[in-house]
């Protein structure tokens, strides 16, 4: 059996500052770099992230939806971009 691991506020801290400003990396891609479990990462982040003042708080499930629809408008906005050269391209050919 595995002991756990007690680390101390100072990490926990910092592993929320990371996970915080993940930018387009998931939960579980930090949690590994940090060697915890995503679950922990999360109950962390409840426990030590400051909530921002004058806000109501968002349901943990709608802020990972948020997250995870602007890193997929990030990435659909490089396809568009990427398709849109790809189109001049041809055209060019074309005449």
């Amino acid at each position: 059996m595995q002991q756990r691991k007690i680390r101390p506020d100072s990490f926990k801290k910092d592993a929320v500052r990371r996970l915080m400003a993940r930018g387009s990396k998931t939960v579980s891609e930090v949690a590994k770099e940090l060697g915890v479990s995503s679950s922990m990462l999360h109950r962390w982040r409840e426990q030590f992230a400051p909530e921002p003042s004058g806000t109501t708080a968002v349901h943990q499930g709608e802020r990972e939806d948020v997250e995870r629809l602007r890193r997929e408008l990030r990435d659909l906005q490089a396809e568009n971009s990427l398709l849109k050269k790809a189109a001049a391209l041809f055209a060019k050919d074309v005449k």
